[in-house]
């Protein structure tokens, strides 16, 4: 199991300078774009929101294989790795909203795409206040993800899942199904590079990422869960036990 963030098969630099502008292109349309579909929840703007996502990841060469069915309007859950997560879990659900950390709204650019995606935002140190809002995108009709780790990792590990948001669940009277994500570089191998942790910046990341050959996100969407009676720590823990099992290359967080 690879635990090194150094380069590995690094493509010609006129590869590299091809995907960065690539994503710089797409990015520029996106901007351009998203003052003519209208509401990012009507067809129009779900199918314009989902295209921009798959033209991102194909602009990084990033392969993108599924495992089961996503089910629509319901709370999604998935471990985090990398901000690449977005535009990966995009281009697979149509008409999601995402829940980001606040500060994602202040990005050059990807802060207004995301919230003229319908993105919702989560103050850090405020849970609580952003469950209502969950609840009602969900008796909507909307499909909200979340990631309940509260933080990204390098895809090796698994950290505990915080249940409070999953009480927008509850009020909404909504399903719950896990997403088990990780990212595998061109052997097959589960790939730490693609990571947004600790003290890197977002060109960091994208730095290693437009160096890698053969990489390929992995979606496992999971059996649903339905909240009913159960206590949101317990629900907390058998969505981690899943995702935990779809992905047998973690460590999982000390008992």
């Amino acid at each position: 199991m690879p635990t090194s963030r150094t380069a590995r098969n690094t493509p010609p630099p006129y590869v590299v300078w091809r995907k960065q502008l690539a994503l710089g292109t797409q990015l520029l349309l996106g901007l351009l774009q998203t003052p003519f579909y209208g509401s990012p929840f009507a067809p129009r703007g779900i199918h314009a929101v989902r295209h921009w996502h798959r033209k991102a990841c194909r602009a990084l060469a990033v392969e993108v294989k599924t495992h089961g069915e996503a089910q629509p309007g319901v709370l999604y859950i998935c471990n985090h790795i990398s901000w690449l997560d977005i535009p990966v879990l995009g281009s697979q659900l149509p008409g999601v909203r995402f829940l980001s950390k606040s500060e994602v709204r202040t990005w050059p650019l990807i802060g207004w795409l995301a919230t003229r995606a319908g993105s919702l935002f989560i103050q850090r140190g405020q849970a609580q206040d952003t469950v209502p809002q969950i609840a009602t995108a969900l008796k909507q009709g909307h499909s909200i993800l979340i990631f309940p780790e509260g933080t990204t990792t390098n895809g090796l590990s698994l950290r505990r899942f915080h249940p409070r948001l999953l009480q927008a669940a509850y009020a909404a009277n909504a399903a719950i199904q896990p997403i088990a994500l990780r990212y595998l570089d061109a052997h097959g191998t589960p790939n730490p590079r693609v990571a947004y942790i600790d003290d890197d910046s977002f060109n960091d990341t994208l730095q290693r990422i437009v160096q890698e050959s053969g990489l390929c996100a992995e979606l496992h969407f999971l059996p649903v869960i339905h909240p009913e009676d159960t206590p949101r720590s317990q629900l907390a823990n058998t969505a981690h036990a899943r995702i935990a099992e779809a992905l047998p290359h973690v460590s999982l967080p000390q008992k």
